[in-house]
């Protein structure tokens, strides 16, 4: 099969059973593999389907300006529908990101602007939303798909991955978990799943220093992605059961086990997902089905403390 463009080979990620990590007393514990999507996480995903909507709209046009304040891989996934489609694209995220994926942004041609975290990344975000919205002002050209609030964003997962996921592990599951970003995946996967089987169980999961949900304090982690310290316009926040809170360093940790245990190179994010899963994988035992997602990949934390030993 020949694609005409890289971006028609957008998802169908694999799903994988934990086998090394998981107690065998446990449910059993499926991820599903995002850095083996296009761009190298599950952003690419809503960040096509939000520029589709917007090109079907009449929202955008050949002298649009994409303009998005993100912690990092919906602006490489941004970044690469850009060049793809000849948009001009302006990326603004928090300083506190790690290196490659400003570097990777810049890769694809769009354009990086930085914002100082100075120790909360909730008021950082703000920030890059607020001059985000000052750049819409002074140029008509701009356009922010606004990643926290647009439908096309957990309509991704409805209309997509959750399906993929239903079709690939072909039988009852029992568990999902998913931590909060823009609140798309958990939102928009959860819906799907929770139509499937009601009594479904899932976690909402957070990292420890911007644990909103659970009424944490705010600060900075390194959990990026997730816990951006802001409650998304596109969480729907009755689909959820439970609120799980990872630290830094169990997602760490975690996120190295999948890689030297599974053979799984992945980011912390997914260590933090991973995380959750298992302990969820204990409460319902064995017998019992817990999926979750491994958002991206381990490339893209070569300057984190996920490679130093």
């Amino acid at each position: 099969m020949v694609y005409q463009n890289i971006l028609e080979a957008i998802g169908h990620t694999p799903i994988v059973k934990l086998n090394r990590m998981s107690d065998p007393e446990a449910a059993d514990v499926y991820v599903k593999f995002e850095g083996l999507n296009v761009g190298g996480s599950i952003k690419t995903r809503t960040a096509f389907n939000m520029i589709k909507r917007a090109e079907k709209e009449g929202l955008i046009g050949p002298d649009t300006i994409i303009v998005e304040p993100t912690s990092g891989n919906q602006g490489i996934g941004l970044a690469l529908i850009g060049a793809v489609r000849g948009y001009r694209t302006i990326i603004i995220m928090p300083d506190s990101v790690s290196e490659e994926r400003r570097k990777l942004v810049r890769h694809y041609g769009a354009e990086v602007i930085l914002v100082h975290d100075a120790g909360n990344i909730g008021d950082c975000i703000d920030e890059c939303v607020k001059t985000a919205q000052k750049m819409a002002r002074e140029n008509p050209a701009v356009y922010i798909p606004q990643q926290f609030d647009n439908p096309a964003n957990p309509l991704a997962h409805k209309h997509h991955t959750g399906l993929e996921i239903m079709e690939q592990v072909a039988g009852p599951i029992h568990g999902f978990c998913s931590g909060i970003g823009t609140g798309g995946t958990i939102s928009g996967i959860g819906e799907v799943l929770k139509a499937q089987n009601p009594d479904l169980v899932i976690w909402a999961v957070e990292p420890e220093n911007a644990a909103i949900l659970a009424g944490g304090n705010i600060g900075t982690h390194l959990q990026m992605g997730i816990g951006d310290g802001l409650i998304p316009g596109n969480l729907n926040q009755n689909i959820y059961d439970d609120i799980y809170i990872v630290t830094d360093d169990e997602a760490i940790e975690t996120a190295r086990n999948l890689a030297r245990m599974e053979g799984l190179m992945c980011g912390i994010s997914s260590g933090t997902n991973v995380a959750a899963a298992l302990k969820l994988a204990q409460k319902l035992g064995k017998g019992k089905t817990v999926v979750t997602v491994l958002p991206d990949t381990a490339e893209r934390y070569f300057s984190t403390p996920l490679f130093e030993e």
